[in-house]
C-alpha cells in the first residue's frame, strides 16, 4: 500500500520536477552557447 499523498506534497513533487527541468534545459543551453562561442572566436586552422 502507498501512503496518501496530500496536495501539498503533490504540488512538491511537480515544483521539483519543473525546477529539475529548468535546470537541464538552462545547462544544455550554457553548453551550446559556450560551444557556438568557441566555435566563432578560435581561429580555425
Amino acid at each position: 500500500m502507498h501512503p496518501e499523498v496530500t496536495p501539498t506534497e503533490s504540488r512538491s513533487g511537480v515544483v521539483t520536477g519543473r525546477v529539475f527541468t529548468v535546470l537541464v534545459l538552462s545547462s544544455i543551453g550554457a553548453i551550446a552557447a559556450l560551444a557556438l562561442a568557441w566555435y566563432l572566436l578560435v581561429p580555425q586552422g
